[in-house]
């Protein structure tokens, strides 16, 4: 295993369908970068309670361990039977522990935190932090939580195959002839701005780092743009 594969462990290790998996970090980042939302868990001694989730996030305490889940869905596999039917798909699965922000390791803190909230923006919309009013405020940024996340262990699983089916189904001629298998590809895609009512900008040009981000997140869809570091 290079050394741009995670270690495999009986953390992240996939065992069902094997030979889907994939360890090498460019893969399972770009995985992460492309999907539109990312679930997070963790556990809390107090169960899940909404002043819990609020302390997580306030706290950042150094050690806490944490797991991150990105899925995309590609297409929708259709088969002979509906047992056989099945997903196109991309899903990445990371583990870490989170570190707070330091004068020892960021030396300036409130500037790493606006370096931070900068690159969460950025990931969103390139480029939009500098078209937009900033810095937060100092209420804006009180009520706003950052969590840092070492990733130390992950995996993915891929699926880009198609259609399947046993080989009973597939001697049946018949069966064969009057049902339709194949792929259904699923793509995520964005329209034309719709400016807002108080939109005032001069002109009626989409400004540019709006049109690039269209082009990037048509990129990013088929998992073509960029990689999340290994701190996110």
């Amino acid at each position: 295993m290079s050394t741009e594969d995670f270690d495999k462990t009986t953390l992240n290790t996939v065992k069902r369908y094997k030979h889907r998996a994939a360890y090498d970090r460019k893969t399972i980042f770009s995985i992460a970068r492309a999907a539109t939302v990312l679930h997070v868990a963790f556990v809390s001694d107090d169960g899940l309670p909404r002043s819990s989730v609020s302390r997580f996030f306030k706290t950042n305490e150094d050690g806490n361990q944490m797991c991150v889940t990105a899925t995309c869905v590609d297409g929708y596999i259709l088969s002979l039977t509906p047992y056989s039917h099945d997903v196109q798909y991309r899903t990445a699965i990371l583990h870490g522990s989170t570190f707070p922000f330091s004068e020892a390791y960021d030396g300036d803190v409130e500037a790493a935190k606006l370096n931070a909230l900068m690159l969460i923006t950025h990931a969103v919309c390139p480029d939009r932090w500098e078209h937009s009013r900033v810095p937060p405020t100092a209420a804006e940024l009180k009520s706003t939580g950052i969590i840092r996340l070492r990733i130390e262990s992950a995996s993915a699983k891929i699926n880009a195959g198609g259609s399947s089916d046993n080989a009973t189904d597939m001697a049946n001629e018949d069966l064969k002839a009057r049902v339709w298998t194949g792929v259904l590809p699923i793509r995520t895609i964005t329209l034309e701005p719709v400016p807002s009512e108080y939109n005032q900008l001069v002109g009626s040009a989409v400004p540019d780092h709006v049109v690039n981000f269209r082009k990037l997140f048509a990129e990013k869809e088929q998992g073509g743009v960029g990689a999340v570091t290994e701190t996110v």
